[in-house]
């Protein structure tokens, strides 16, 4: 099996997990996704690396706007045949990407949290984070942890949740600094920093609408992320790409970004179109997807509202 990957994030690991990606697997890392040629190819697995909906040609990917699809690892799940181990697992990555509010989402140390220090460690070789990513959630489905609860101690994944910890500490002790606004009775954070977990850090300060721009290079490409809590921001997307093609993000619309190659907008310019997003007639919408009882049957949604996906 030759595995193509974009981010390695949960999503892409998991749907690596329940597709069977062994160690020995060649995995290749394209930043600005899978070339038409590998997309193309049935023999390629393309995991959140282009060709939303396309699970016949061995695509998983959701980030395709204008397609209602679940995340990567809901479609492998399906393909795949509904692996049982797996199933509280996709429940689980379902409320993470899709940002659904649970009283079920466990505190530290998390399924999330042990990918997020995974990528924290290897932050240089993004193909080791996938390995290690797929190697971790394939044990705790082989286990059967539960994700909805903490994780128990194993002694391998101790520096991961480690640096976690680490980095959230700093958030806490430092959170980013950003300008508060109220717009339509959204409120609204803008922030440059070069902190991981901004968003997340915006969100604990009471914000709706978080906007985050990490420096990608001295000559000045940004790159932007916008997200709202429970809050779609995807009507902005028309806006910003008239101005620069490129910005994109996944079916749910609570969270945007710039194009793979950064930005060359100024936060004036991107700070512009989201308070003019959120005016009191313009105010975004709240996510539909937002409903628990949606977490219950992660499948059978599938079946019923993606016939994109393929039967495994």
């Amino acid at each position: 099996m030759r595995i193509v990957i974009q981010r390695p994030d949960l999503d892409t690991c998991l749907a690596g997990a329940i597709l069977g990606v062994q160690d020995g697997d060649p995995v290749i890392f394209r930043a600005e996704g899978a070339t038409a040629a590998e997309l193309a190819d049935p023999a390629v697995i393309c995991l959140e690396a282009g060709g939303s909906g396309q699970v016949e040609f061995g695509n998983f990917d959701h980030h395709d706007p204008g397609l209602d699809l679940p995340p990567a690892a809901t479609q492998a799940y399906v393909s795949a045949g509904r692996p049982l181990i797996y199933i509280r697992l996709v429940e689980y990555n379902e409320m993470i990407d899709l940002c659904l509010p649970s009283p079920l989402r466990p505190p530290f140390p998390s399924v999330s949290s042990l990918i997020s220090g995974i990528r924290f460690v290897h932050e240089a070789d993004p193909v080791r984070q996938f390995r290690e990513g797929v190697r971790a959630l394939r044990h705790i489905a082989q286990a059967g942890f539960d994700p909805f609860d903490p994780l128990p101690f194993v002694a391998e994944w101790a520096p991961y949740l480690e640096e976690k910890s680490r980095r959230l500490s700093e958030l806490m002790q430092s959170p980013p600094a950003a300008e508060m606004v109220t717009s339509g009775g959204t409120k609204i954070a803008f922030s440059a920093t070069t902190l991981v977990g901004a968003v997340g850090a915006l969100y604990r300060q009471g914000v709706d609408v978080a906007v985050v721009a990490r420096p990608l290079d001295p000559a000045g490409a940004w790159k932007y992320t916008i997200a709202g809590r429970q809050l779609k921001v995807s009507h902005l997307l028309g806006a910003l790409n008239r101005l620069e093609p490129g910005w994109g993000g996944p079916a749910h619309g609570t969270i945007i970004g710039s194009p793979v190659k950064g930005s060359r907008l100024p936060m004036d310019a991107v700070r512009a179109i989201v308070l003019s997003g959120f005016t009191d007639t313009a105010a975004g919408e709240r996510n539909d997807e937002s409903e628990p009882d949606k977490l219950d049957r992660p499948a059978d949604q599938v079946e019923r509202k993606h016939d994109l996906v393929q039967r495994g």
